[in-house]
């Protein structure tokens, strides 16, 4: 659930945390007040394109921060705006596309002035599969379809080497000898390279080594340390800087040890940097042929390996893999056909469902039907999607959703889908803006109905211009422009909580003025949404 929305500095936002809670959120204000700026800003948290252009005037850059509970614990989501953006996880960096992937597991945000997602067939097809309770058939759908996939790439490896013939085959064997008395490990490249800089500085090295050895050898250290431990005798304060000190000499005759072997080793061996230069010519060379570096080298010594390995007895290997396959293409299709079974059921439920909203949502005479396109071929996500079809007025013909509904058609088919499928549905928040376009009356009543019947289900925050939408929140948001300290004007939110207030703002929604009649009505609202 969606917690908290701070926001500073974002547009005319100079700052703003606005609080939401479980149920229905429903955000009024005035026309141009900075509702939409609200779930815009929300839109930032979970990834949406932003600029510096959106940086309030003076400002250097905006910041959003997103708060959520998720199971139990608190999730942070912060996007910063301006002259380099940046964007954090509970406080670590990340990117937008990271914040991306996590919000679609937490907000569906449904808004006028966007791409539709509801408009998008793979869209569509994952409404109808969580309507069916299909979720995990697609899965295993899609875990079939890896299966076979991979089976495929193995028929057609063994096929093509068996094509290539007794020569190909041996010059695979030719290069997996020479990959193998190459005797290739991870990393001795750059290993040898240390060496041989080493080397090459043989000399000095050792010049500097024994300066060390010498110095470490004038006995200062061990002095120092008999003088203060005798003083400690006779004044225990100073017990630990007598165990340093030892501490130390121990540590410098360590030291002393180390370096002298490293010197006896530079001087042991004449001949080591000519033995590093003459290794390092053959790895350059295996290099050069297998890729570039030692692990695409030892990824081929394997690839060969495993290729050869079965070419003992290649006819045999074709058969079994061929037969592998065909158990996992019928492991797929029954996966597909388990999928394709659900969703037709699904689909005669959803369409007739679905009707019904629209009926009560004032779209008499509309037709919705959810159609099923068979794929070319079974993929990932099952052999057909699915496509909602929608018809407006009566009369007309079924057209694919995406074609023929209006703004504010698209709106109610959306929240249609969504009260049909509520239980369904995983995403702990929906968000929609402007649900309300096109509507009014008794349909708005409806609309609020629905909303709250999602509410029960899901955290839903509304941005609307209703009154009889507004009435049924459970949590009620003012969005308020006015001119700031410096003359210019500011965002605030808040929430009314008193029936009073709420009263106020339904009178202002409806007339435009909050008059006694308006405030009566708005009193006969809020008690029509509570019964």
């Amino acid at each position: 659930m969606l917690k908290e929305l701070r926001v500073r500095d974002l547009a005319l936002v100079a700052e703003s945390r606005v609080r939401f809670g479980p149920g229905l959120n429903l955000l009024t204000g005035e026309t141009g007040s900075g509702k939409s700026l609200i779930v815009d800003a929300l839109s930032l948290t979970l990834g949406a394109r932003g600029g510096a252009d959106q940086v309030r005037h003076g400002a250097e850059r905006a910041t959003v921060e997103g708060v959520f509970e998720s199971g139990g614990a608190a999730l942070v989501l912060q996007r910063e705006l301006g002259k380099r953006g940046a964007a954090r996880i509970d406080g670590r960096q990340a990117n937008p596309g990271q914040l991306r992937e996590l919000g679609r597991n937490l907000v569906a945000l449904h808004g006028q002035h966007e791409h539709h997602a509801l408009l998008d067939s793979d869209t569509q097809t994952e409404l109808l599969d969580g309507y069916a309770g299909a979720l995990e058939l697609r899965a295993a759908v899609a875990a079939s379809h890896s299966s076979w996939m991979a089976a495929v790439g193995k028929v057609r490896d063994l096929e093509q080497l068996r094509s290539r013939g007794q020569r190909e085959q041996e010059f695979m064997r030719w290069q997996l000898d020479e990959l193998r008395a190459a005797a290739l490990r991870p990393g001795e490249d750059e290993q040898l390279s240390a060496d041989r800089h080493a080397a090459r500085h043989a000399a000095r090295l050792a010049q500097l080594g024994q300066e060390a050895i010498d110095a470490l050898h004038e006995d200062a250290i061990a002095r120092a340390a008999g003088a203060v431990r005798s003083a400690a005798e006779l004044d225990p304060r100073l017990e630990e800087q007598a165990a340093r000190l030892e501490t130390l000499q121990e540590e410098s005759s360590d030291v002393a040890a180390e370096l002298r072997r490293y010197g006896e080793a530079l001087e042991g061996d004449p001949g080591r940097l000519e033995a590093i230069e003459s290794r390092l010519a053959v790895l350059d060379g295996i290099k050069h042929k297998y890729g570039g570096s030692l692990e695409s080298a030892l990824d081929e010594l394997r690839r060969l390996e495993l290729q050869l390995g079965a070419t003992e007895d290649l006819e045999g290997a074709v058969t079994t893999a061929q037969a592998e396959r065909d158990t996992a293409r019928a492991d797929l299709e029954a996966a597909a056909a388990r999928l394709t079974e659900a969703r037709r059921g699904a689909a005669r439920r959803m369409q007739k469902a679905v009707a019904g909203e629209l009926a009560g949502l004032r779209l008499e005479g509309a037709r919705f039907e959810v159609a099923l396109r068979p794929a070319a071929e079974i993929g990932v996500s099952g052999g057909e999607g699915a496509e909602m079809m929608f018809s407006a007025n009566p009369g007309e013909p079924l057209q694919p959703l995406a074609r023929v509904a209006s703004g504010g058609e698209l709106a109610r088919v959306m929240l249609a889908i969504k009260t049909v499928g509520a239980d369904a549905d995983r995403l702990p928040t929906l968000v929609f803006d402007e649900v309300d376009a096109g509507i009014g009356g008794e349909a708005a009543i409806q609309v609020g109905l629905r909303l709250k019947a999602l509410g029960a289900r899901h955290q839903v925050l509304v941005v609307t211009h209703l009154a009889q939408i507004a009435a049924f929140a459970d949590h009620h948001l003012l969005v308020e422009k006015a001119p700031g300290p410096d003359g210019r004007n500011v965002v605030s939110v808040r929430e009314l909580t008193s029936s009073d207030d709420r009263a106020r703002e339904l009178a202002r929604m409806m007339s435009g003025g909050v008059t006694p009649k308006a405030m009566a009505r708005a009193h006969e609202l809020l008690d029509e949404a509570r019964r």
